[in-house]
């Protein structure tokens, strides 16, 4: 199983199935198909054979991403991907493509924009030795027609993790629970998720298992109910196609791996973790990997919302930054675990902790992955400043 590096063994049962969805969007121009999979990422890999099939389906432009449960089988997640498991790639292959095949199939007229709702006692930042209160933003992409809402990809920045290590069956926890909250039989909806490397409910939720799973997921559902509406009207929906860029990240180096701040972690849980990052961070310099990290981080536009991928686990604040700044005058909802998978991405000035201890690159990389956001998306909107369709 994927994700919890001290879990005993693999998958003996079923609590909830896993799932790939597919959702599809055109202007008539330009068609873009997001795929989110249950599972703990998505390697470059398996994402090129999606696109590959894809284009084969009338698809021009293909994001893959990942919920990032850890009750799910391995799929190479180490740092900057590994091979994907070929049984695995297979199965999401063949799955992606279903998915993909039902989407076209359904695709109709639609209005497409965005809400968002902060929810309070879901998540906090996980790295803290304690509760400290916030309210967690969730984005929502909703899609209307004639007057209902019909869909919802509802994207959180929360690691979706209630289940514990000692959790052997399958199921896409958080994201589950949400979806379950949330669709009804004239709604459908799709759960991904965002900015959430430094956000968790470890120290919000109240057990680990499916009904603390539920409680949470209609902690969400009871937020975004009041939120969820359909379009006030037609917008336009012109489709700027996906703009890349990309980047070079530098390898962490041993002193980094070594470093000596606590983060104010003083016993516990806290400590083991702790001491587990150190383990894993020291792992991670014996491999010697001294070459860069290359990622590409992707920014798409669909009216007025501007969407940006980027393939690893971004801290909040960092996700914060960019929705803030790269795209004045659209509505920017930014996606985690897409199209790839490097490891953490910290903010510069996080005090040592696990995910900065396990993080495969040096101190500020988060910071160059958030200037390649606002690059990508300036290009977007270069381009639809030129597109004389809008």
């Amino acid at each position: 199983m994927g994700g919890y590096a001290d879990r005993p063994q693999g998958l003996s049962g079923v609590l909830d199935p896993l799932e790939v969805h597919a959702v599809t969007f055109t202007d008539g121009h330009h068609r873009f198909a997001l795929i989110v999979a249950d599972l703990v990422c998505v390697n470059s890999d398996v994402v090129e054979r999606i696109r590959a099939r894809a284009r084969g389906v009338g698809v021009d432009s293909c994001w893959v991403a990942a919920t990032h449960t850890h009750a799910g089988p391995e799929a190479g997640c180490s740092p900057g991907g590994a091979p994907t498991p070929p049984e695995l790639a297979e199965r999401l292959e063949s799955a992606a493509m279903r998915a993909t095949s039902a989407a076209l199939a359904d695709e109709r007229d639609a209005e497409l924009h965005t809400t968002r709702v902060l929810v309070s006692d879901l998540a906090s930042r996980r790295h803290l030795p304690e509760l400290r209160a916030m309210d967690i933003p969730v984005d929502v992409l909703v899609v209307s027609a004639q007057g209902h809402v019909t869909g919802a990809i509802v994207i959180s920045p929360v690691h979706p993790t209630v289940l514990p290590s000692g959790n052997h069956s399958a199921s896409a926890d958080l994201s589950g629970g949400i979806r379950r909250a949330l669709r009804t039989p004239a709604r459908w909806v799709v759960a991904a998720t965002g900015a959430a490397g430094d956000i968790s409910t470890r120290h919000t939720r109240r057990g680990r298992d499916e009904r603390e799973i539920d409680r949470l997921g209609a902690l969400v559902a009871d937020r975004l109910d009041a939120s969820v509406r359909p379009a006030d009207g037609p917008g336009s929906m012109t489709l700027v196609p996906p703009v890349s860029a990309g980047i070079r990240l530098t390898a962490k180096q041993p002193a980094e791996a070594v470093a000596s701040g606590d983060g104010s972690v003083t016993g516990g849980r806290g400590s083991s973790v702790l001491e587990q990052g150190r383990r894993i961070a020291c792992d991670l310099m014996a491999r010697d990997h001294r070459d860069p990290y290359e990622i590409e981080v992707q920014a798409v536009a669909m009216g007025a919302i501007t969407l940006v991928a980027v393939p690893g686990e971004l801290f909040l604040d960092l996700g914060e930054t960019i929705r803030a700044t790269a795209a004045p005058g659209t509505d920017v909802v930014v996606l985690g675990y897409a199209n790839g998978y490097l490891g953490y991405l910290p903010s510069r000035d996080t005090p040592t902790s696990y995910e900065t201890l396990v993080s495969p690159v040096a101190r500020g990389s988060g910071e160059l992955v958030v200037a390649a956001a606002i690059d990508v998306a300036a290009e977007l909107m270069n381009r639809r400043t030129n597109n004389d369709r809008i």
